[in-house]
């Protein structure tokens, strides 16, 4: 009995596919329209997980784009708020432990983490003219980290945090600041003046911390660059570094 079953179900089956590979057989139209009237076939036997299919995009896509505006809402607000913030600070003519503290706040409070750069710049520059070199420093290292493009601004955030670590006589770390901005600015072929003082500094500072070949290495980069000959202020303080070594 379990085999008359088996074999009325297998019979059934091919019974099915034979109707099934048939339905066209007497189609005298193009290919294309044949491929059309399969197409609309195949929707009508499937209409419900179609619409199914259909709705779950159409609710998928609406997410989606519905996250972005309100992300990019977010980052426009925020963007006024730091405005204001900083009309309100020159209005008020706050003093700068109090434009700190302003920032520091809206930091912790703005949700895009698009706003973090500006602020840790203007964060930067205000610990700076506090004589908070440290933290000036700091600041502009996060940002340096955070961007990969364009290396001209990366370069520029780890050779002024340099120059605020040499003000904190924070050597070793400015040594690492300066030599970062001259690893990031090798391979740019703009701006060689900047990329001069990049390797002089670190020349300078390796110099200063001891290393003779290191320093000697930097500072012949700094004055074999193409186009840097206008530099002539660093060329001179290079060329005066890289005498003092020869006399040691």
């Amino acid at each position: 009995m379990d085999k008359f079953h088996k074999k009325n179900a297998i019979d059934k089956k091919k019974e099915a596919e034979l109707i099934q590979k048939d339905e066209f057989a007497d189609f005298e139209g193009s290919k294309s329209e044949l491929i059309f009237l399969k197409f609309t076939h195949f929707l009508v036997r499937n209409r419900k997980n179609v619409f199914i299919s259909i709705t779950v995009a159409i609710v998928l896509l609406a997410s989606v784009i519905g996250f972005f505006e309100f992300r990019d809402y977010q980052f426009q607000k925020e963007t006024v708020a730091l405005e204001d913030l900083k009309i309100l600070n020159q209005k008020n003519k706050l003093d700068l432990e109090k434009q700190i503290q302003g920032l520091e706040v809206f930091l912790k409070e703005q949700n895009t983490g698009k706003m973090e750069l500006r602020v840790w710049k203007d964060l930067s520059k205000l610990h700076a003219e506090k004589g908070e070199f440290g933290k000036a420093a700091e600041y502009l290292e996060n940002a340096g980290k955070r961007i990969d493009s364009p290396k001209e601004m990366k370069g520029l955030y780890f050779y002024i945090a340099g120059n605020y670590r040499e003000h904190e006589n924070n050597l070793a770390k400015s040594l690492e600041n300066y030599q970062t901005a001259s690893v990031v600015l090798e391979t740019s072929r703009e701006l060689n003046g900047f990329k001069a003082w990049s390797y002089y500094q670190t020349g300078r500072l390796f110099y200063l911390t001891g290393d003779k070949t290191k320093a000697k290495e930097f500072l012949e980069k700094s004055l074999k660059l193409e186009g840097a000959e206008s530099q002539d202020d660093v060329r001179l303080l290079s060329s005066y570094l890289l005498l003092k070594l020869g006399k040691t």
